[in-house]
């Protein structure tokens, strides 16, 4: 479990195996349909929750999700999240906003703190169709050729990530990009090929580098996992997927470890489909995946990495 848990933020500190660069396709906002949930980049460092809520109350009743507030260690990295009870509430903020079209469509609205007046923030919805996009409606999609991608940035919708993997493995027929509780993006996601080769490509890449005119990011690649039986004994459940692709199989415990005992795989490394017991947020999150694969990876998911404005770095 130790290990699932620590492969899962590998990407930060393996090197990538290959590396994509180029333009995502360009995002269409009209007649969108928004989440209630917005992200704002760049705002105060002594901002409060009292003066978020104040500056936004005339678009709509909010809450504040603030990752690491209270984290002494890690403290707020000058972004937050806010809530409204209603989409409607979101068009309203964002007709209030400025609009940088030479910027790629970004939006951004003015709020104050006590040192700081008229500080431009950046404000990054999301739509809900950016959450699916599928290359081919009449073929079935194969959880057997599905691979889960993690340490996504928040400026990659489904179809730029279906466009990016198809572009490096080709045959990609969806993309779906992992929600929350408000649809909106947590961080990860999955791509189904129609082939095997396209799929056994993804898989052993592992590690790939995106690189855009506006971000660069390293995500990592592994096999979408189901719930299994071992594929050794066939009588117990398999928590444990070997992704070295010497083994690719599912394995129980005492399987695992009979198959791994050797020096020669012990550095094969497991990944698990849930895990229970983490302390980081990225190891508790409870997802739901607006996708037609109904099971996903539940706790691995990455935190997103969201875009902060050049001036707040």
């Amino acid at each position: 479990e130790r290990a699932a848990r620590m492969y899962r933020n590998a990407a930060s500190l393996c090197e990538p195996t290959c590396t994509w660069s180029g333009h995502l396709p360009p995002r269409a906002y009209k007649n969108a349909t928004y989440s209630c949930k917005v992200f704002l980049g760049g705002v105060p460092w002594d901002i409060t929750e009292v003066s978020l809520t104040n500056a936004f109350k005339q678009f709509g009743s909010i809450k504040v999700e603030w990752p690491g507030k209270d984290n002494v260690a890690n403290p707020p990295k000058g972004y937050v999240y806010i809530i409204f009870d209603n989409e409607k509430h979101v068009k309203s903020l964002l007709q209030a906003c400025t609009h940088d079209y030479s910027n790629g469509g970004s939006w951004y609205y003015k709020i104050s703190s006590r040192r700081m007046r008229s500080k431009e923030v950046q404000v990054i919805p999301w739509m809900l169709s950016d959450s699916n996009y599928v290359r081919s409606p009449t073929q079935r999609l194969d959880p057997q050729k599905t691979v889960f991608v993690g340490a996504l940035h928040g400026m990659l919708n489904a179809e730029g990530l279906a466009h990016i993997m198809n572009d490096l493995f080709g045959g990609v027929l969806y993309a779906g990009i992992d929600t929350d509780k408000f649809k909106y993006p947590i961080g990860s996601g999955r791509v189904t090929f129609n082939n095997n080769r396209s799929y056994m490509k993804a898989v052993a890449a592992a590690f790939i580098e995106i690189k855009t005119p506006k971000f660069t990011k390293k995500v990592q690649v592994d096999p979408y996992l189901e719930d299994s039986l071992c594929a050794t004994c066939g009588v117990q459940q398999g928590p444990y997927f070997c992704r070295d692709l010497a083994c690719f199989k599912y394995f129980c415990r005492s399987c695992w470890q009979l198959q791994h005992h050797s020096d020669y795989v012990k550095h094969h490394r497991p990944l698990m489909r849930h895990y229970k017991g983490s302390g980081t947020a990225s190891g508790s999150q409870i997802t739901t995946a607006s996708s037609p694969i109904a099971n996903q990876h539940q706790g691995y998911q990455q935190t997103p990495d969201l875009p902060q404005p050049t001036d707040s770095n």
